[in-house]
């Protein structure tokens, strides 16, 4: 709906052919500046390149590395006994349209995971994308409204957003009435369990995201 009034109101400006030239002219060294970043880019480079900007990250807190590690590797176990997909952590490079983004955890289904290959480092759009917050205004916002649109837009059809702090778990799936956008399913707390619908079956505690010892009677009954 954002999409078709924004398209509306453009059409509405008469000198629209100028500023169209005008946007081709930028998204044109938009380009180059991300062939650049993808250039320059290594293992042991956490950034992402946003609406034409290259966005440096800085060491997360351990809160934000121990969720991300009790997920991810939980996951990753389940994806591959139960030959479900690929599950990549942090420095999976996901190309998109416009932006190029490293989620905190994405899982691919195994007809995307298939054409993987050993010397591949930019990844096609995931089925569910992990974002774990961490402090700061700007990094709440990228999450909460930058990435949400911009996976939504690409058809990731699921999101979670995960807070160390409150330890909760948001889950978002594709609406199916509003295409392109978002819609919670589940908010998840310490208390509760989450199933994930892409990654199909995998149903765990949200204690098991934030405390090692659940965390690995997870993986352990995974396992036997």
């Amino acid at each position: 709906m954002f999409e078709s009034n924004m398209e509306s109101s453009l059409l509405e400006i008469p000198s629209l052919p100028i500023l169209l030239d005008r946007l081709h002219s930028k998204l044109d060294d938009e380009k180059k500046r991300r062939t650049e970043f993808r250039s320059w880019l290594t293992e042991d480079s956490k950034a992402e390149f946003i609406n034409g900007s290259v966005v440096m990250h800085s060491p997360a807190a351990d809160d934000h590395n121990e969720a991300v590690l009790h997920l991810g590797g939980v996951a990753n176990i389940y994806a591959i006994i139960k030959k479900l997909g690929r599950v990549r952590v942090e420095k999976a490079l996901v190309g998109m349209i416009r932006n190029d983004y490293e989620p905190d955890v994405a899982f691919w289904k195994k007809e995307k995971s298939d054409k993987f290959h050993a010397g591949m480092n930019v990844y096609p759009t995931p089925d569910l994308v992990v974002e774990v917050l961490s402090p700061g205004k700007e990094n709440t916002k990228r999450d909460r409204e930058t990435k949400f649109d911009d996976y939504a837009s690409h058809g990731i059809a699921e999101y979670w957003i995960i807070d160390p702090k409150k330890q909760t778990v948001e889950q978002y799936l594709l609406s199916e009435e509003t295409a392109g956008q978002y819609e919670l399913y589940k908010k998840a707390t310490i208390e509760d369990s989450i199933q994930s619908v892409q990654l199909e079956g995998f149903l765990i505690p949200v204690r098991a995201i934030f405390d090692a010892e659940v965390n690995a009677e997870v993986m352990k009954r995974l396992l036997q």
